[in-house]
């Protein structure tokens, strides 16, 4: 059995949690899952949390995902807090800490017998990343998968920040593509604040409608009303299990991400 990565903070402002679970794909050709995400709260309450998604076809997109995920995290939670909230100036610093990682991993030692030397490309991964609080947010999106804010009892309003694809379905952009900055997009959002959800390609089948012009309620609301009162471990395990079940493994076999923030009583 492949082991779910899994991390999960509690705090008395959020209840936050993600899973990766590898593709089965993957599995039978010996990949290891593409997919990562990360996620920080701050003291205040803020909430700082990611995924990304590595290209099937680039060697070291495991690589990339996590490490441009864990880097933007980490910086945006390392500034100071400001009382106004501003979208621009959380994208000018995600804009220079993805170039800031683009540079590290191009110095990135290559360890196969290759004779080309290892390029951005090899790297290449999606970029999906939200800041928010109790009194509204924003989403900042390269690429594919699907970022949704909702009030649990009105997913009808959702707002979505929806997959950029290409000239083909199965083509979306990445932040090692030279131009990456023109597809970076900022969607604000206001409060109250009650769920978050952000995921990768390999969820959206599942969880989003047709366009993901919202969230699939069928899926979506037993999911987070069971996360809600779950305690870490049995939710952990319940996602997980949902993820790798047969019924959504015929639907892809890509690797699925799903990462969920939730507001609890102050």
């Amino acid at each position: 059995m492949v082991e779910p990565v899994i991390t999960k903070i509690t705090t008395d402002r959020w209840k936050v949690g993600g899973v990766s679970v590898v593709g089965f794909s993957h599995i039978e050709e010996g990949t290891p899952c593409q997919d990562a995400f990360a996620l920080k709260v701050t003291n205040c309450g803020r909430l700082i949390a990611a995924v990304a998604d590595g290209a099937g076809s680039a060697k070291l997109s495991h690589i990339g995902a996590q490490a441009f995920v864990d880097d933007a995290v980490s910086r945006i939670h390392a500034l100071p807090t400001a009382d106004e909230f501003d979208p621009e100036r959380i994208a000018d610093e995600i804009i220079a800490t993805v170039n800031k990682t683009r540079e590290t991993l191009i110095k990135t030692p290559d360890d196969s017998e290759s004779e080309t030397p290892l390029s951005l490309r090899d790297f290449a991964s999606t970029f999906l990343m939200t800041v928010a609080d109790a009194h509204g947010g924003a989403f900042f999106h390269v690429g594919d998968g699907a970022g949704t804010h909702f009030m649990t009892d009105n997913t009808e309003a959702a707002i979505v920040s929806k997959p950029e694809n290409g000239e083909y379905a199965n083509e979306t952009y990445f932040v090692t593509m030279d131009e990456w900055e023109s597809h970076l997009r900022i969607m604000p959002f206001d409060g109250p604040v009650d769920t978050i959800l952000l995921m990768s390609d390999g969820v959206t089948p599942m969880a989003m409608t047709k366009g993901c012009a919202g969230p699939f309620d069928k899926f979506v609301r037993p999911v987070v009303d069971f996360l809600k009162t779950a305690n870490r471990q049995t939710g952990e395990t319940a996602l997980f299990n949902t993820l790798s079940a047969d019924n959504v493994r015929a639907v892809t076999g890509d690797d699925k991400t799903l990462l969920w923030a939730i507001r609890t009583p102050e």
